[in-house]
């Protein structure tokens, strides 16, 4: 249960005692022997809690049993913060006999452990540990095993647990790691003197501001290990090996993976050689921060409105030893009042912390000449804590005599906690912010941009500051969004059931009426004189009926049917309830009579052997070739056909979500958004989890300003497929949208990252088959012959083109081998590759210029590549791809042109390096769907200008040409577009388009051109228009058999096209097939043929033989 207030309970709480109880010692090895005599010394805070009794060790124990306690204060953060983040040490301390002559006992430290009171913070009452006791010098040096190594057993415990259950779920714990400094100036020498290398940094807390030091950095040559333990943030552990945390390490992770500013490609080698070879500054140091919930939220508004936290980095001398008697160092005091040198600062971006479910921050970070002005303008502050900016992130120190645990800044801590006093000082450097900021010169921390320094921090929270919604919430919240469709179980068995018993009581009938009927004419029969004349027959037959309802057979038929014929009607037509009125009735009896002979008749015919008829054949068009259709309706303006084919697919199966989608899309081309909704609903209805779906529902939820449900949608698609580059983008779309900078930065930054690590692993698979490759391929030796005839030969070799599709051979419906491109296209299509454009439209006349000047430069003729060799293509790419051109294809691609505008500007802004040709093409491509024709074409101009040789750009100036029905143009355009190695976007709408120009021009090497380009069209993506092209090509031609097969095969995949069966009518009237003509004739009149012009050929042709129309 929440409390109301957690931090007024906070203040409010007593002092709560910390006992600490050290139990037993074993394995201690004194200077003098193996029983040494010793005792425990318990600090805290630099604090002496107590010392225990002096005790000998006895068969290699000592049983301490010694108690010492501290209060543990809750007036604010203080208490809990040092508790998490100061250790309690304890000292094992050998006491030798006494000297002569002395008065005092000499001691010896046999060693030193660290107690971790951590779990206290964590609600724990009370736990025990095994510590190792950590001997002085380098534990490096030393010969310790498992078997010789000193332990020590304590034992924790408080009376009531320090936090309750709602003020742990409100609180947080934030780690604090430096770990080093790489890359340092060149003029840090390792020799003496040497110098103590401090960071500080300050955190918004509940009061105030909390300020973390972190002291005592080594300048190293030996490179790091990369797994090393952390250390705690205190300066008065005199072992080595209790400096470091128990059970705390830090791990080197993949640089691509941390969140700072040297996490790219091009700084990997840089930072490889840095953390190698050449010196730093190694920290190691974690600094935990208790944050209760107020120093959360102000943390939380901190990283929302600056993003930024400055860390800074100083050189100090080294403190002078202390005094005898002194129980700490002097470090604080001189890094207070010496001299700061190499003041630099790092700027950390906290934003990461806010992304859901987000806890850890690590990355490098570079380090800049500290500035006061630069600071003000990164963190977008003024009247930054003004006591600490212009001396170094100095704060008045606050004093504490008694308490243990609060902070004493002379002996030994690392932070203070500014009071909201004000004083001359700050009341000055207020001032000094208002105004404008003199812009000092930093010489020596210049030195750091000279040698690239850089930082490694980590920042880890134990909770994460905005929570990440679940799957399963998520899950639900869409399921009560669009509830899922139910899975009723279809009731087979019990209609298969019914029918089966239906069956068994129809032959039953049967056997009880033959054998009726062998009892009757059976002996007639047998002796021959049965007559089968039809007469006889008839006069058998009402015998028979008469004897049966003479006798009550007949009635008893009735009732034997009657219980199966029930069970049909409840299970196979599940009617169970009256009917309203006599109508329905009537028409559901005739619907069953007719259902009921039939099934009669099937088991008539099992029983009596007779052979089944033919089963009717399934349909030979799958989905796939159904959206393939509706496309190309699509792309002909005729929406009504391709509204035929979706609905086709869904009669088919509307249990697939992929048929709802591509409906939906459908609809968004005609902006009819109502219909597109409820598509994309019932496809994430049949499927919860189809990512496309629930990104199209997002995106019309946005449009239609249902803000929060499009947020679900989008969370939702992208928790169901965490890896999808295409729904990290368009959430981080959605999120700018909103003005939510920081979610939006995440969600492209993760887009980023998945698509980097794509590509990386595209690239090996890629790098994997090119070697496979290599080793497979054997080279052929050429003769010396060849070699020299090499050059003449080259004129007569076909150009490479012809290794594509296009140029391969294909057998025709009717059985007859046809060439794909005869080699009158061949010839033409290697002319157009090294021949000039003559006068490219005018809406490219910058295109002129680069195209002609290009050509002229080439060689003519081009040299082809052998026929032998396939050509060379990329690939492995050069490029990374941009995760905002790859939503804004697929945004096109599903005509949602809003979002696609917003990534086509992020891709704007992104291009640094300037909008290449691929960017202005995908702008033309939006243009076209806006039907802003002026803007299409100055966005291919420029796309002209980058890159002439895209067959994108061609094939998009074609289909605007087309579309003004400049059709000389289009033809241009079009023929320069399939000249290219690499295909167009669309190929099927180019070849369909350019073989009707090629038609239009009635010309024999015209009807040519579009036979081989209609055949390429048929190869590549089969459908009735592509073959009803061949077909009329075909006719012009007159190959009469092939276009009559190319007609037939148009015919099987549409059959309700009217220019089809026109077509057929002329051909079957030029081969003289009468009754075929006129079949051909009624299907074309009865479908409502509107080409006048062929109509017009059908009735001259009709005319001139005489036959083919039944009404003349």
């Amino acid at each position: 249960m929440h409390m109301e207030n957690p931090e007024v309970e906070f203040r409010a709480r007593n002092a709560v005692p910390v006992h600490i109880t050290v139990l037993k010692a074993r394995n201690l090895k004194g200077s003098k022997g193996d029983n040494p005599v010793t005792y425990v010394r318990v600090e805290y805070n630099n604090f002496q809690l107590g010392d225990s009794g002096k005790l000998q060790m006895t068969e290699n124990e000592i049983e301490y049993n010694f108690t010492t306690s501290f209060d543990c204060t809750l007036d604010g953060i203080q208490g809990l913060d040092n508790l998490v983040h100061k250790p309690v040490i304890l000292t094992v301390i050998e006491l030798l006999p006494k000297e002569k002559k002395k008065k005092d006992e000499k001691i010896i430290v046999l060693g030193q452990a660290t107690v971790d009171l951590l779990p206290l913070a964590q609600g724990e009452c009370t736990f025990t540990k095994t510590l190792t006791l950590y001997p002085l010098g380098n534990p490096l040096e030393q010969n310790i095993t498992e078997e010789t190594k000193c332990l020590v057993d304590i034992a924790v415990s408080v009376p009531e647990p320090l936090l309750s259950e709602a003020q742990l779920e409100e609180s947080n714990l934030l780690r604090i790691t430096t770990e080093c400094a790489y890359s340092v100036p060149e003029s840090w020498a390792l020799a003496a003197p040497q110098f103590n290398y401090v960071v500080s940094l300050f955190l918004p807390t509940s009061i105030s501001e909390l300020r973390v030091l972190f002291t005592n950095g080594i300048l190293k040559a030996d490179k790091e290990p990369s797994i090393r333990p952390k250390r705690w943030p205190v300066s008065n552990i005199i072992t080595i090996g209790a400096q470091n945390i128990p059970d705390s390490f830090i791990e080197r992770c993949p640089y691509e993976d941390e969140d700072g500013e040297l996490n790219h490609k091009e700084d990997w080698a840089f930072r490889r050689e840095a953390e190698n070879e050449k010196k730093h500054v190694m920290w190691n140091i974690e600094r935990r921060c208790f944050m209760e919930p107020e120093a959360l939220r102000r943390l939380q508004k901190h990283i929302a409105e600056f993003m930024y936290i400055p860390v800074e980095i100083k050189r100090l001398p080294l403190a002078p030893p202390a005094k005898a008697g002194g129980r700490s160092s002097k470090l604080e005091k001189t890094e207070e009042e010496g001299p700061i040198s190499f003041h630099g600062v790092a700027y950390v971006n906290m934003a990461p912390l806010l992304y859901p479910g987000v806890k850890r921050i690590r990355g490098a970070y570079a380090i800049h000449p500290f500035n006061e002005h630069e600071i003000i303008e990164k963190t977008k502050r003024k009247n930054r804590e003004a006591t600490g900016v212009a001396g170094g992130l100095k704060g008045p120190p606050s004093h504490s005599k008694n308490a243990p645990n609060k902070v004493k800044d002379d002996k030994g801590p690392k932070e203070v906690y500014k009071k909201n006093s004000l004083n001359l000082k700050s009341i000055l450097q207020d001032h000094l912010f208002d105004s404008e900021v003199a812009n000092v010169l930093n010489v020596e921390g210049e030195q750091y941009i000279e040698a690239r320094s850089y930082i490694v921090l980590e920042f880890t929270l134990e909770k994460p500051l905005v929570q990440k919604r679940l799957r399963e919430e998520l899950a639900k919240r869409i399921a009560e969004m669009i509830p899922p469709q139910p899975r009723f179980p279809r009731r087979t068995s019990g209609a298969d059931k019914a029918v089966a018993d239906y069956h068994n009581q129809i032959i039953n009938v049967a056997k009880i009426i033959m054998d009726e009927y062998q009892e009757m004419f059976g002996q007639k029969l047998a002796e021959g004189k049965l007559s089968q004349e039809l007469q006889d027959q008839e006069e058998r037959k009402h015998k028979l009926i008469f004897e049966l309802n003479a006798s009550g057979k007949y009635f008893a038929f009735k009732e034997q049917l009657k219980h199966a014929v029930v069970k049909i009607v409840r299970e196979k037509y599940l009617q169970t309830v009256a009917f309203e009125n006599r109508e329905q009735l009537q028409t559901f009896l005739n619907e069953l009579y007719i259902y009921l002979v039939d099934q009669m008749h099937c088991c008539l015919h099992k029983m009596l052997h007779v052979d089944p008829p033919d089963p009717i054949p399934e349909s030979v068009l799958g989905s796939a070739q159904l959206k393939h259709f509706a496309k190309e309706a699509e792309m002909n303006k005729d929406f009504e056909l391709a509204n035929k084919y979706y609905q086709e697919r869904l009669a088919r199966d509307r249990s697939i979500a992929e048929h709802w989608f591509d409906y939906g899309t459908f609809h968004l081309l005609l902006n009819d958004h109502a219909k597109a909704e409820e598509c994309f609903r019932e496809a994430v209805a049949v499927n919860q989890e189809h990512v496309y779906s629930l990104i199209l529902c997002g995106i019309l939820a946005c449009m239609n300003e249902h803000y929060e449900d499009a947020d679900n949608f989008f969370e939702s698609a992208r928790s169901f497929e965490p890896s999808s580059v295409l729904a990290w983008t368009i959430q981080g779309l959605f999120y700018e949208s909103q003005d939510r900078t920081i979610l939006s930065e995440m969600a492209f930054a993760e887009a980023r990252k998945l698509q980097t690590a794509a590509e990386t692993l595209k690239k090996s698979l890629d790098e994997v088959i090119i070697d496979r490759a290599k080793v497979t391929e054997v080279p052929e030796a050429e003769p010396e012959n060849d070699k020299k005839d090499q050059p003449a030969a080259t004129d007569e070799t076909e150009p490479a083109v012809q290794e594509t599709p296009s140029s391969q051979s294909v057998t025709s419906p009717g059985g007859t081998t046809t060439d794909m491109v005869p080699k009158v296209a061949s010839n033409f299509i290697s002319k157009k590759r090294i021949s000039s454009i003559k006068d490219p439209a005018k809406v490219t006349d910058v295109l002129e210029t680069i195209v002609t000047t290009t050509q002229q430069d080439e060689p003519a003729p081009v040299v082809p590549l052998p026929v032998n060799e396939p050509p060379p293509r990329e690939t492995i790419p050069v490029c990374t791809k941009s995760i905002y051109m790859e939503a804004a294809k697929f945004l096109l691609e599903v005509n949602a042109l809003q979002f696609a505008t917003r990534a086509m500007a992020h891709e704007m802004l992104s291009n640094e390096n300037g909008l290449n040709c691929e960017y202005h093409v995908v702008l033309a491509q939006l243009y076209i769907l806006q039907e802003e024709f002026g803007k299409a074409e100055e966005s291919l101009a420029e796309a002209g200008r980058i890159d002439h040789q895209n067959p994108d750009l061609w094939a998009l100036l074609g289909h605007l040409s087309y579309m003004k029905e400049n059709y000389t143009k289009a033809k241009e355009y079009y023929e320069r577009a399939l000249c290219y190695v690499n295909d167009a976007l669309d190929m099927h709408t180019i070849c369909l388009r350019l073989g009707s120009i090629y038609l239009q021009e009635e010309k024999l090497q015209s009807n040519k051109l579009a036979k081989s380009t209609y055949l390429f069209a048929s190869q590549r993506a089969p459908s009735c228009l592509s073959w009803l092209g061949v077909g009329i090509a075909c006719y012009r031609l007159n190959e009469l058999t092939n276009a009559e097969d190319a007609l037939c095969e148009a015919n099987i995949l549409c059959n309700t096209n009217a220019e089809v069966w026109g077509y057929l009518s002329l051909v079957c009237l030029k081969t003289g097939r009468k009754l075929e003509a006129e079949q051909t004739y009624k299907y074309a009149v009865k479908l409502n043929l509107q080409n006048k012009q062929l109509l017009d050929e059908i009735h001259q042709l009709q005319k001139t033989l005489g036959f083919g129309n039944p009404s003349l």
